[in-house]
């Protein structure tokens, strides 16, 4: 289970990290839960990381969890978190506080330009 100071870390390196390794990285395709995440997110441009014990941490979008209703698949939220993270390392997300992440400027073109497609 990845630790939210450990993704907040990892979004802080990218934008910091120099705009031609996100370039390069942009222009990868993106995958189907990736483009979910943007899609769900394009107006509000927020999403929360929430855990709970014994049970792994997963993306909220608004009032929609990426995860299983029941918590019985821990694979659908770990595909989910996956996800996000690589929204991170793509410099689409910054941490803004605690569990709230919001899309940059660039998050939030990508993910309306998806949006309308």
């Amino acid at each position: 289970m990845i630790e939210i100071a450990t993704l907040v870390s990892l979004c802080q390196i990218t934008i910091k990290g120099g705009s031609k390794a996100i370039e390069q990285y942009k222009k990868k395709k993106l995958s189907e839960a990736q483009k979910e995440l943007m899609i769900t997110a394009s107006k509000k441009g927020e999403f929360h990381i929430l855990s709970v014990d014994e049970v792994p941490n997963w993306v909220r979008i608004e009032r929609r969890d990426f995860c299983d209703v029941n918590m019985q698949d821990p694979a659908i939220a770990a595909k989910y978190l996956d996800a996000f993270k690589n929204l991170c390392e793509r410099g689409y997300i910054y941490p803004d506080g605690g569990i709230l992440f919001r899309l940059t400027s660039a998050g939030f073109e990508k993910a309306r330009k998806l949006a309308t497609q």
